[in-house]
C-alpha cells in the first residue's frame, strides 16, 4: 500500500508556494488599494518591497510603515458527472471550504542620511495562505486542511546616480512553516474500505466470542467490557464509508534562504517614471518535517495496524525542496496633475522552475521510496493597474484592479491550492490627521476570471509512476475579501 503514502506526501508540493497564483498582493495598505502597483512609484519606504530604488526618492529624514490585512477566501467543489459516480447535472452536491483568517503583516523602515542614496529595513509576508475543506468530503485523500507561511526579511540600500535615475537592492532573507493534513484513504465506499469494514466486523465477531467466554466463566465485567467493544467495532464497520479512517498530519519548518531584490528607476520627467524590479528565484529546504497518523477510532487502528496498510510516516522525517520563482516586474508611473498619479505594472513570474517535487524520508530503515510528483507548472504574467487622487492635504483615494495568471493547466488542478486566473478589484483612502502621519484603508475583492474551472488531477500508482489508477475532477469557485489597515511616519 505504499501507493498510498504518494497521496500523503504529494500534498507537500504545496508547502512552500503559496503562490501557485496565490502570491500575497498585501504588502502595503496604500497599494493594495490602488491594484498593489508600485515599480515605479516613489513610495518611501513601502518601496523597500515594490522596488528598492525608488527609496531613494524619499522625502523625508525617516520613514515608517506597518499593517496588515484580514483575507477571507471561500472555495467550492462540485464533482464532475462520471459513470463510477453516478451524478449528472441536476444532481451534483457542492462542497465548501471553511477556510480561516488570514492575516498577512508588513512593517517597513527607510532612513535617508544624504541626499543620493539611503538604507532601510522591510520585514513582510509575500506567501502564506490557508484552505480547510473539512475531514470527510470526497477529496480528502488530496488535502483536508493546509496552513503555508512565509516570512521575509530585507536590508537594503539604495543609490541616486543622478538626479533622475536611481538603483538599489536588498538581501531577502526568507523562512516559512506549514501545516496540513489529508486521508491516507479514499472516503467513501470502495474496495479499501470494505476490506477495513469486513475486518470491524471480524473483530466485532472476536469480542462477541471473548464476552461468551467470559459469561461461561462468571466473570461479568470482562464480559460486558468485551460485549462494549464489540458493539463499538459493529458501530464502526456500520459508518466505515462516511468518514476518513486515518488521517495524517505533516508539520515542517524550511530552512533560511536567501535572494535579492533589485530595482532600478528613472524619473523621466515632473510627468513620467519608468522602472523595473527584479526577485531572484529561492529554495526553501524542509530538512526535518515531522508526520503523525490520526485514527478515527480505537477499532479502526487495531484493524489497521495488524493489516500493515499504512507506512510508518510518524515514525521518521521528511525532507523537501521548494521553490519560490524568479519575478520581473516592469512599471510605468504618469502623474498629469499634481493631485492625480496613474501606475500600471507588468510582471512576469518564472513558475516553469516548479517541475517536480522529490520527497525523501530521512530514515532509510523504514524502507519508504522517494516519491517524484510531476507538477509541469508554466510560466505567467500578472497586469495591475491602479490610480490614486488626492483631493486635499488629509485625504487621498485610490482604486484599482489587477489580473493574475494562473500557472497550473486544467490537467494538474488540485484542490490543495485551486488555482485560477484572478481579477481584483480595488479601493482605498489615506487620512492625514496630522502631517507626518497617515492612516490608511483598503478593500479588495478577488474572483476567479472565469465563473468557475474545471480540471482534474491524475493519481497515478506508485510501482509505476506512468500508470493512471484514478482521477480527481470537478468544478471550482473561488472569491475573496481583503480588508488591510496601514498607519505610517516620515519626519
Amino acid at each position: 500500500m505504499k501507493k498510498l503514502l504518494t497521496l500523503l506526501v504529494a500534498v507537500v508540493s504545496a508547502t512552500g508556494l503559496r503562490a501557485e497564483g496565490y502570491q500575497v498582493n498585501n504588502l502595503s495598505t496604500r497599494q493594495t488599494g490602488m491594484g498593489h502597483v508600485g515599480t515605479a512609484m516613489k513610495l518611501n519606504s513601502e518601496s523597500i518591497f515594490f522596488n528598492p530604488a525608488a527609496t531613494a526618492f524619499q522625502n523625508s529624514k525617516f520613514d515608517l510603515s506597518v499593517g496588515a490585512a484580514g483575507i477571507l477566501s471561500y472555495c467550492t467543489y462540485t464533482p464532475s458527472p462520471t459513470m463510477e459516480n453516478g451524478l449528472y447535472a441536476g444532481n451534483r452536491p457542492e462542497w465548501k471550504s471553511d477556510n480561516k483568517m488570514s492575516t498577512p503583516i508588513y512593517a517597513y523602515f527607510n532612513y535617508k542620511p544624504a541626499d543620493r542614496w539611503a538604507v532601510g529595513v522591510g520585514f513582510f509576508t509575500p506567501n502564506g495562505s490557508s484552505m480547510n475543506w473539512g475531514d470527510n468530503w470526497p477529496g480528502a485523500n488530496l488535502v483536508q486542511k493546509i496552513n503555508l507561511e512565509a516570512y521575509t526579511v530585507q536590508p537594503t540600500v539604495s543609490f541616486k546616480i543622478c538626479d533622475q535615475v536611481s538603483i538599489g537592492a536588498g538581501l531577502m532573507v526568507t523562512w516559512g512553516n506549514f501545516d496540513l493534513s489529508r486521508s491516507m484513504l479514499p472516503v467513501g465506499e470502495n474496495a479499501t474500505t470494505k476490506m477495513i469494514a469486513g475486518g470491524l466486523q471480524q473483530a466485532a465477531s472476536q469480542y462477541n466470542a471473548a464476552a461468551q467466554q467470559y459469561e461461561a466463566a462468571g466473570n461479568a465485567a470482562k464480559a460486558a467490557e468485551y460485549r462494549a467493544m464489540a458493539q463499538g467495532a459493529t458501530q464502526s464497520a456500520a459508518t466505515a464509508f462516511d468518514d476518513a479512517l486515518i488521517s495524517a498530519k505533516l508539520k515542517g519548518d524550511s530552512k533560511v534562504a536567501v535572494g535579492v531584490n533589485a530595482g532600478i528607476l528613472w524619473e523621466i520627467n515632473p510627468e513620467w517614471s519608468l522602472a523595473m524590479s527584479y526577485r531572484s528565484r529561492m529554495n526553501m529546504k524542509v530538512k526535518k518535517g515531522h508526520g503523525t497518523l490520526d485514527y478515527r477510532d480505537p477499532f479502526v487502528q487495531a484493524v489497521l495496524e495488524a493489516s500493515k496498510m499504512i507506512p510508518g510516516l510518524d515514525q521518521g522525517t521528511f525532507s523537501a525542496e521548494l521553490p519560490l520563482p524568479t519575478t520581473v516586474t516592469w512599471g510605468v508611473s504618469f502623474r498629469p496633475a499634481p493631485k492625480w498619479e496613474f501606475a500600471v505594472d507588468l510582471q512576469w513570474v518564472g513558475w516553469s522552475a516548479y517541475e517536480a517535487l522529490n520527497v525523501e524520508f530521512n530514515e532509510k530503515e523504514l524502507g519508504i521510496d522517494p516519491i517524484y510528483s510531476v507538477k509541469n507548472y508554466s510560466n505567467t504574467l500578472t497586469f495591475r493597474f491602479g490610480g490614486q487622487y488626492r483631493a486635499c492635504d488629509w485625504l487621498t483615494a485610490r482604486m484599482g484592479m489587477y489580473v493574475d495568471e494562473s500557472p497550473v493547466s486544467s490537467d494538474y488542478l488540485n484542490p490543495e491550492t485551486p488555482s485560477m486566473t484572478k481579477v481584483s478589484y480595488t479601493a482605498g483612502l489615506s487620512f492625514r490627521p496630522r502631517k507626518y502621519v497617515s492612516i490608511d484603508l483598503a478593500y479588495c475583492y478577488v474572483s476567479s476570471a472565469d465563473p468557475e474551472r474545471t480540471g482534474s488531477y491524475p493519481i497515478y500508482s506508485y510501482q509505476d509512476n506512468t500508470k493512471l489508477e484514478s482521477i480527481f475532477s470537478g468544478n471550482y469557485k473561488l472569491h475573496a475579501h481583503v480588508l488591510s489597515f496601514g498607519v505610517g511616519f516620515n519626519f
